[in-house]
C-alpha cells in the first residue's frame, strides 16, 4: 500500500470508473461506517488505487469491510481516505451509466462526472487502522445462501438488552451431532437453525456473531450467488463474499446452553394454517392497548379461540379450526413474539407442541424440521 500524499503542486494523480461500479463498491462497505465517530478517520474510507485495481476499506474498529475493484489499467497509484457517508451520497445522485473521475491532489479529492464536479477534504492514510491478521481455527467453504439463510432464520431472536452482552448476536457451534448449528434468544423466544457440517468445519470453535456483523452479513449475502469462504478463530470471524471480505471481532462471553429451554415433551400436538394464524393475531391484536400486546389463546379439540381484552377498546375475539391432539389448554403469548415466529415458518400447514400453560412452547413446519422456534408463555 502506497502511503505518500501529494504534495502542494504536484499534479493530480486520477483514475475513472463507471459510478455503477463505484456505487456497488461504496454500497458493500457503507454499512460498517458508524453514524457517529468520536474518531474522525472512521467516518471515512479508505482509496487504495493500483493501476489496475481499487480497494475500498471501512471500518468501526470492530469490523472491516473490504470491496476490490478492477480498473482499465492505466489508473494512478495513490492512496487517500475520503468520507464515506459523502462520497456514497454522490456517487448515487450521478447520472445512471456516467464515467466518473476521481483526482487527488494538495489533500483534496475531486469527483467530476459530466457537469458535475465535486471537491472533498481528505484525512491522511497513516491515521486509518490496518486490518488485524489472524490465525484460523476452521476454514470451509459454503454457499452464500445457506449462510443467509440461517442468519435470517434467527436472527430476529437476537436480544437488544445491552446489559445481556452475551446475547446480542447468533451462536454458532459445531456439536457432537456433527452439524452446524445457528442459534439465537432473548430470554422470551428462541430459534435456532442446522445445516450439514462443511468440510473444514470440524474444528469450529463455540462462537458469538455480534448483532451488527450479521446485519452487514445479511445484506452482502443478499446480494451475491455463489460459493462463499469463512474463516473463524475463538476471536474473530472472516467471510469472503466474491469482491468482497468482512473480518470481525466476535462477542467475548458464553453462550447458555439453549439446549435446555427446547421442550421434549410432545404431550399436547397442534396442527394449524399459518397464514390464518398471523391473520388472525393481526385483527384482534388491534383492540390492544398494552406494549406486550398480549393474546390469550384457547386449544379445545379441534377450534382454537384468539382473543385480546383491553379496558379502553374493548375486546376482539376470533376461532380458527386446528387439530390438537391433548387436554383443553388455555395460554398466553406476546403476540409480536408470536407473529415473529411465524413469518419465519414456511409450511401452510404447521406444528406446535405443549406442555402446560407455563412451560415453553415448540413451534416447527413438521417434525423433522431443520429450523425449530421456542416461545415463552406470559400470563393474560
Amino acid at each position: 500500500m502506497t502511503k505518500k500524499k501529494a504534495e502542494p503542486g504536484e499534479p493530480a494523480r486520477s483514475f475513472e470508473i463507471d459510478a455503477p461500479l463505484l456505487r456497488a463498491a461504496l454500497k458493500d462497505v457503507s454499512g460498517v461506517v458508524e453514524a457517529r465517530n468520536t474518531i474522525p478517520v472512521l467516518s471515512n474510507v479508505l482509496l487504495t488505487v493500483t493501476p489496475s485495481s481499487l480497494t475500498l476499506i471501512a471500518t468501526d474498529l470492530e469490523i472491516w469491510g473490504e470491496r476490490h475493484v478492477g480498473l482499465s489499467g492505466d489508473a494512478d497509484a495513490m492512496s487517500l481516505t475520503v468520507e464515506a457517508a459523502v462520497l456514497a451520497r454522490i456517487a448515487d445522485k450521478l447520472p445512471a451509466e456516467a464515467s466518473v473521475r476521481l483526482a487527488y491532489a494538495d489533500g483534496k479529492l475531486t469527483v467530476s462526472a459530466g457537469r458535475s464536479r465535486f471537491s472533498l477534504p481528505t484525512l491522511p492514510v497513516d491515521d486509518f487502522p490496518t486490518v488485524p491478521r489472524k490465525d484460523w481455527d476452521a476454514e470451509f467453504e459454503m454457499p452464500a445462501i445457506m449462510l443467509a439463510g440461517a442468519l435470517s432464520t434467527v436472527g430476529f431472536a437476537q436480544s437488544t438488552e445491552e446489559t445481556r452482552y452475551y446475547l446480542r448476536g447468533v451462536f454458532v457451534h459445531a456439536p457432537e451431532s456433527g452439524d452446524l448449528r445457528f442459534a439465537a434468544t432473548d430470554g422470551h423466544r428462541l430459534a435456532r437453525g442446522v445445516m450439514a457440517l462443511p468440510n473444514g468445519a470440524q474444528t469450529l470453535p463455540d462462537v458469538i456473531i455480534p448483532t451488527k456483523v450479521v446485519k452487514v452479513l445479511n445484506t452482502l449475502l443478499g446480494r451475491y450467488e455463489g460459493t462463499i469462504d469463512v474463516r473463524v478463530s475463538a476471536t474473530s470471524i472472516r467471510v469472503e463474499i466474491g469482491e468482497t471480505v468482512v473480518q470481525a471481532k466476535l462477542i467475548d462471553g458464553t453462550y447458555p446452553d439453549y439446549t435446555r429451554v427446547v421442550p421434549s415433551s410432545q404431550a399436547s400436538l397442534l396442527k394449524a394454517d399459518r397464514e390464518a394464524l398471523l391473520a388472525a393475531i393481526g385483527r384482534v391484536t388491534t383492540v390492544s392497548s398494552d406494549k406486550t400486546r398480549a393474546v390469550k389463546v384457547v386449544i379445545d379439540r379441534d377450534v382454537l379461540t384468539m382473543s385480546v381484552t383491553s379496558p379502553e377498546n374493548g375486546t376482539a375475539v376470533e376461532e380458527l379450526p386446528c387439530d390438537y391432539a391433548g387436554p383443553a389448554l388455555t395460554i398466553g403469548f406476546n403476540s409480536r413474539f408470536l407473529a415473529d415466529v411465524l413469518g419465519h415458518l414456511t409450511a401452510q400447514e404447521i406444528e406446535a407442541t405443549f406442555t402446560d400453560a407455563a412451560a415453553p412452547t415448540l413451534w416447527r413446519d413438521r417434525e423433522d424440521a431443520s429450523a425449530i422456534f421456542v416461545v415463552m408463555p406470559m400470563r393474560v
